[in-house]
């Protein structure tokens, strides 16, 4: 699909939702078009070790826009999303670290690109979503190991590393289907196109190919929330995967099927206030037995309102390792402390530490790496 006629499709898709808008109930207290952003931006310097010393900046820039069906007088049950990104700056794990697990969790270069386009609808206790998404929205994450900075903590290397995810930054067509069973058990499943195409081929993410030959990727989760109360973080996800590599790559002798199971749990310590103060715990495990990163561990610990009685900031430590098999050598571990302060409803500040333990990003023996890290980070 051609940039133009892109823009011109989604260009008629926002006037008819802003004629829809006018249409809707006047008594609605939501609007039906909901356009929003953040931006997120980080100063990356490696103090020792690496690949080299030396410092960076990168950023990312996301923008939204939500179209609700219920709310514009439509159909009930249905949300389309529109989300655009754009990534630029160095490439602080490429160029100066030499980590697989990436330190910073928006690298990814130079591009300007569709990040997610899909249509939701609930039908009672199961929703659907198909269209262009990421993986990661869904499945396999962690609400408190979001505090941290590296990749890891979002998104393990189990799957980032092993397989071609459609995770960020590129992602892939998909369905989606989630069974909410019960108020404690969530059911999630997934069929993706098995192979994002990458930015070279495919520098905006138009280029949607659903040949078969580029394989396919199955994931499926089980969440179960054992906590007593609500809208607190008490839950284990317990998931696995199932990927068909392209053509493209079985040619070059690597795998051709591969497969991986992992487990996510977030838990909290101490009895939360109204504030949102107490003590939290994540975990996460991964297996991949076919691969050189046959398995990855990580956890971490963070207190909500160490300074602030309203709870505006929280405090972290998290250990992530990547292990290697016997052949591939030594395994990867990472430890970050992360203190961020939200100013406000808009603005926050994050400075970070990690130390990277036998970075495995490139084929050179480098020394342990320590880093130190900015993140600014605004929504609005």
């Amino acid at each position: 699909m051609k940039i133009a006629n892109t823009i011109k499709l989604m260009t008629v898709a926002l006037l008819i939702s802003t004629n829809a808008v006018s249409q809707a109930d006047k008594e609605s207290t939501s609007p039906a078009v909901s356009f929003y952003g953040s931006y997120v931006g980080d100063f990356v310097t490696n103090l020792d070790g690496g690949i080299k010393t030396g410092a960076t900046y990168l950023g990312l820039a996301d923008l939204f826009l939500e179209f609700d069906t219920e709310r514009a007088g439509l159909w009930k049950g249905g949300t389309f999303m529109v989300h655009g990104a754009n990534t630029h700056g160095g490439e602080p794990s490429a160029n100066l670290i030499g980590d697989f697990q990436v330190v910073s969790n928006i690298e990814a270069g130079d591009h300007t690109f569709l990040y997610e386009l899909w249509y939701s609808h609930a039908f009672g206790n199961i929703h659907t979503t198909i269209g262009l998404q990421d993986l990661n929205a869904e499945f396999a994450n962690s609400d408190i190991g979001a505090l941290f900075v590296n990749s890891s903590f979002g998104i393990h290397s189990v799957i980032a590393d092993n397989i071609a995810a459609p995770i960020f930054p590129l992602t892939s067509p998909g369905i989606t289907i989630c069974w909410e069973v019960s108020n404690r058990l969530n059911l999630k499943t997934a069929l993706y196109k098995g192979s994002p195409i990458d930015f070279e081929d495919n520098p905006y993410n138009l280029n949607w190919n659903l040949n078969y030959s580029d394989g396919l990727l199955w994931v499926a989760e089980a969440n179960l929330h054992c906590g007593t109360r609500k809208n607190c973080p008490e839950t284990i996800k317990l998931g696995a995967f199932y990927h068909e590599h392209s053509d493209d790559i079985t040619n070059t002798g690597e795998l051709e099927t591969d497969y991986g199971f992992y487990l996510v749990g977030d838990h909290r310590i101490s009895p939360a206030n109204e504030s949102g103060k107490g003590l939290s715990i994540f975990y996460q495990l991964g297996v991949s037995p076919e691969n050189d990163n046959v398995a990855y561990i990580g956890s971490g610990i963070h207190y909500t309102g160490l300074f602030s009685q309203k709870g505006k900031d929280t405090f972290g430590l998290a250990m992530g390792r990547a292990l290697m098999s016997n052949d591939a050598g030594k395994d990867e571990t990472t430890f970050e402390l992360a203190y961020k302060l939200q100013l406000n409803n808009y603005l926050y500040l994050q400075p970070d530490i990690q130390y990277v333990i036998n970075p495995r990003g490139t084929d050179l023996s480098l020394d342990n790496a320590l880093v130190g890290l900015f993140r600014l980070g605004l929504e609005f």
